[in-house]
């Protein structure tokens, strides 16, 4: 049986490839990672992501939006180059977008303002949208979590779908995402020996309402901690959530793979 995975989130456009970009790409492919989403998530990001998935025609496609982190780079032109990007048939999601309280080139309320906006586009292009959280690490605070499913529910056509990327919340906030329409994405942290929890939560929410992400070249598994991630590591995490869940991994390649084929609309 051939398995077939997809990255539904990765940075291939990331300096961190610049010497082996192709050879990264073609050892994902060989290691069963048939599909990868590029995000772009800064303004520099969107034509180069646009090129990736012009380049791997078919294999890789491409997510735009502005991350929390980076929205002090927004302009009204650079929104309406984002809309207009929006409309290229290579691009499968609007994202990532969504809040972060660590990372912050803004105010709190600058972010979800822009945020909010758009998520509005939401309601024209109908598009999945990818979700970044993250929650202040020093105090614990899970703050963004209701901060987030907030907007969403006052700007957000849940009708287009979209994925909480990189989750690592609580199951309540799981189950949050859930009922508010999100699928949960999940990578590398899976594995880290304290994040049990996280285990818990994931076989609590059930493969079908999982993308397997690697979010490369950060948050590499277990066994490779430390160094540059790829998407040739979805196998991997794959293997580990099979183990944990004690099911065969085509069952999981199996089913993950179609979440993410009807979330992204992949022909």
């Amino acid at each position: 049986m051939s398995i077939h995975f997809i990255d539904s989130h990765a940075h291939l456009t990331d300096d961190a490839f610049d010497d082996d970009r192709d050879a990264v790409v073609a050892q994902s492919f060989a290691a069963g990672t048939r599909n990868i989403i590029e995000i772009g998530c800064e303004t520099g990001e969107w034509r180069p992501a646009l090129d990736l998935a012009a380049k791997y025609d078919g294999k890789i496609f491409a997510a735009l939006g502005l991350h929390p982190s980076c929205a002090g780079q927004y302009s009204e032109s650079a929104f309406a180059e984002l809309r207009k990007l929006l409309d290229d048939k290579r691009v499968v999601a609007i994202g990532e977008i969504g809040l972060d309280y660590i990372h912050m080139s803004t105010t709190i309320e600058q972010q979800q303002e822009i945020f909010a906006k758009t998520l509005d586009i939401t309601k024209e292009v109908k598009k999945p949208i990818i979700l970044h959280a993250r929650k202040n690490n020093i105090n614990g605070d899970y703050g963004v979590y209701e901060d987030l499913f907030r907007v969403l529910k006052q700007n957000w056509n849940a009708s287009s779908g979209g994925v909480l990327h990189c989750f690592s919340g609580r199951y309540q906030d799981a189950k949050a995402a859930l009922d508010t329409g999100l699928k949960l994405g999940i990578n590398g942290i899976i594995t880290y020996k304290k994040n049990n929890d996280l285990r818990e939560t994931m076989a609590k929410a059930g493969l079908q309402n999982i993308l397997l992400e690697t979010d490369c070249p950060y948050l590499p598994p277990q066994r490779v901690r430390g160094k540059r991630n790829t998407p040739a590591y979805i196998p991997e995490i794959a293997l580990f959530i099979a183990d944990y869940l004690n099911i065969p991994i085509e069952k999981v390649a199996e089913i993950t793979t179609q979440n993410s084929i009807e979330m992204f609309d992949l022909k």
